[in-house]
């Protein structure tokens, strides 16, 4: 398994901060280095929430993904596809003109991930009514699930096989379009790495915001006047999916409030909760358990440009999606689960579960 968070020691001065920002007691190690306290983390302990990266303030945490190896095999002409999170619209200076110039640096095809949302909302729908499990903790976190895989495996029977909406998008794409090129994602999330290393490899590199503006920056690359496209329609439910309890939202619309939907989120919180769920007694359980590792969602995840401001990032997601869940809309989706049943195979979006693939 990659080894995502890295330090450089010979900025850390032992202040300590990382540790208690990490909601893992042991994925950090404190030793002394002629003298001086240091702290370096334990990637085989660590789940990849990026707690530490914010609370590092001598950038001695850092992170490692494949923007680098990603473009340098476009340009030497590997055939590779891109899928890209919705929250490129809000994290990425020119979104459309980045996706014109990774066209012309050589991508054959460009995917919005919503429609992995699309795909993933289906099959949580589906499974529930087709399994009516009695309480099931949603996964479209990879953190949550290493957090699980490593420290609280009594909890993996509740958690749920659909794939994370970025692993239905590749799985579309692969089974559905019939696209035989290396997959490149580019999300705002870290610890995508490990979950694309655990199912499979399917998708060969994760690229994620933060680092390709960064490469543009620093490459000083300028972009393509004209804004690029995706190669499919406009999905639907993306507009909410990945912001805090954005899946309660989702499984509400289609299921109803009677089932009862709790959610989580942040990494000060999220991890307590789910200890304190695994011990209550299961009559206290809900039917859904949506818990995200980022207080703000995906759309501010751990490999985006920090800093920026959440009410402004709101605004340009609200604008971008708006009107996706309106009472006039209501019909189209519906039909578009129907869609769906005619022509996916749930199985081919569920995911089983193997403790030892972060070994």
């Amino acid at each position: 398994m990659r080894k995502l968070i890295k330090n450089d020691l010979s900025k850390c001065v032992g202040c300590n901060s990382c540790i208690r920002a990490c909601p893992i007691s042991e994925a950090n190690i404190a030793f002394f280095e002629n003298g001086q306290l240091k702290v370096r983390v334990d990637n085989e302990k660590c789940i990849a929430c990026g707690a530490c990266l914010a609370a590092c303030q001598h950038k001695s945490r850092d992170y490692d993904d494949d923007t680098e190896i990603f473009i340098e095999d476009l340009r030497k002409g590997v055939a590779i596809s891109v899928f890209c999170a919705p929250a490129a619209r809000a994290n990425l200076r020119d979104w459309d003109r980045t996706l014109a110039w990774l066209r012309r640096l050589g991508a054959k095809s460009i995917f919005d991930m919503s429609l992995g949302a699309d795909v993933s909302t289906w099959a949580y729908i589906r499974w529930i009514q087709r399994t009516s499990p009695k309480t099931v903790i949603s996964k479209p976190c990879p953190a949550i699930v290493d957090y699980i895989l490593l420290h609280n495996p009594s909890l993996l029977p509740y958690l749920s096989p659909v794939h994370s909406p970025m692993m239905c998008m590749a799985i579309y794409m692969r089974r559905y379009q019939n696209i035989p090129d290396k997959l490149a994602a580019i999300s705002p999330c870290i610890a995508k790495a490990h979950e694309f290393d655990e199912t499979g490899n399917l998708v060969s590199y994760n690229v994620t915001f933060k680092k390709l503006e960064e490469y543009i920056i620093r490459k000083g690359i300028s972009l393509p006047d004209e804004p690029g496209n995706y190669d499919h329609h406009q999905a639907g439910f993306r507009s909410v999916f990945l912001y805090p309890g954005g899946l309660k939202e989702n499984v509400e619309f289609f299921l109803g409030k009677a089932l009862r939907v709790d959610k989580s989120e942040g990494q000060s919180m999220v991890y307590k909760v789910l200890d304190e769920f695994g011990k209550e007694n299961m009559e206290n359980w809900p039917m859904v358990f949506d818990v995200l590792n980022c207080p703000e969602g995906c759309n501010l995840g751990t490999g985006t440009m920090h800093g920026q401001s959440v009410v402004k990032m709101g605004t340009t997601m609200e604008n971008a999606g708006k009107g996706a869940l309106s009472d006039r809309e209501c019909e189209y989706f519906y039909q578009l689960l129907a869609d769906f049943d005619g022509s996916l195979r749930l199985t081919d979006f569920l995911r089983q579960y193997d403790p030892g693939c972060r070994s």
